[in-house]
């Protein structure tokens, strides 16, 4: 560390910000080689949807103490329950390229834990708190800042892939029906999707609420012509939720589709149910045109998922991890 990281924060003033932290986060993710280039909208969208604060509270942007009209980096905060014993305060944060290695990112992960721990007073007690944050494989300066500052690995995610050209589709087992799905569907889907989150790792408590329900079905992401949703008799036996993000892929240049929220109700497991959706939901990315399809999965997923994927033909492409560190 070649200079003492003396280092000013604000907060969000208004959306003519948002350019600002756009340019930032820019030059973070150029330096990181991350795919995709976001833009002012998802800078929006991002300052619409957070867990806990509001964009006033939750962003700080960090300048030099002896240039504070110069930003070098900002945070993004915030907070869930991913069980009744277990509440995470995060932080998302970028940095320009040309500061890092000198102690101002260690410098602005204590400042937010700090903001962080003053929004966990607020809160009632729980039996387990942590600070939380995540990064990709290719965000080693992150990574590196993350373990300097105290944070320790919990859970690796790997994001696999399947090249459509080719798509076997898997017998489809008797005693099931897929169906379209019809608006009366909707909150039985939802119910499925909650029961499955529930069991997770990255679940957010506050998310499925019953109050949050219109949210889930205003969301834009949902494709309901691409989903497979499988019934038993009247009952919901599994899904697979499939998706196109248009804009994603122009701007990644690729044709990718998302073979997301897999999952069998424990009753209709063994079954060859999942491979079979799963490949017809392949089948209808690869009709709507795309040339490969994702997913991301725990690699401690207890249901064995990895292997069921792998069976079916996705490979392993990258991998994100997740850390905590516990409140003090």
């Amino acid at each position: 560390m070649d200079e003492q990281p003396y280092l000013t924060f604000r907060g969000l003033q208004s959306e003519s910000d948002h350019a600002l932290l756009l340019d930032i986060n820019l030059a973070s993710r150029g330096a990181d080689n991350l795919p995709g280039k976001v833009t002012l909208q998802d800078i929006a969208n991002a300052l619409a949807h957070m867990d806990g604060f509001t964009p006033q509270q939750g962003i700080l942007i960090a300048s030099l103490q002896d240039a504070p009209g110069i930003p070098i980096g900002y945070s993004r905060l915030g907070w869930y329950s991913s069980n009744a014993d277990t509440r995470l305060y995060y932080q998302v944060s970028f940095l320009r390229p040309e500061y890092r290695g000198r102690g101002f990112w260690e410098t602005m992960v204590k400042m937010n834990e700090q903001r962080l721990a003053e929004t966990a007073q607020q809160h009632s007690s729980i039996p387990q708190r942590h600070f939380q944050a995540w990064a990709t494989d290719r965000q080693q300066d992150w990574t590196q800042v993350l373990e300097n500052t105290g944070y320790r690995v919990v859970r690796r995610f790997n994001n696999m892939i399947y090249d459509l050209r080719e798509v076997r589709l898997d017998p489809f087992p008797a005693g099931f029906e897929i169906r379209p799905v019809r608006p009366e569907h909707m909150h039985a889907i939802w119910e499925a999707q909650k029961e499955m989150n529930a069991g997770l790792f990255e679940n957010v408590i506050e998310d499925w609420q019953e109050d949050k329900f219109p949210v889930w079905l205003a969301a834009p992401a949902h494709e309901q012509r691409f989903w497979q949703v499988a019934w038993a008799g009247d009952q919901l036996a599994a899904i697979v939720l499939a998706r196109i993000d248009d804009r994603e892929n122009e701007g990644r240049k690729h044709k990718r589709g998302y073979t997301e929220h897999v999952f069998v109700r424990p009753q209709w497991r063994k079954r060859g149910l999942a491979s079979a959706l799963i490949t017809r939901s392949l089948q209808v990315l690869k009709e709507q045109g795309m040339d490969e399809a994702e997913l991301g999965v725990d690699s401690e997923n207890e249901s064995a998922a990895i292997g069921l994927y792998q069976k079916i033909g996705y490979k392993i492409a990258s991998v994100d991890t997740w850390f905590r560190k516990k409140f003090e």
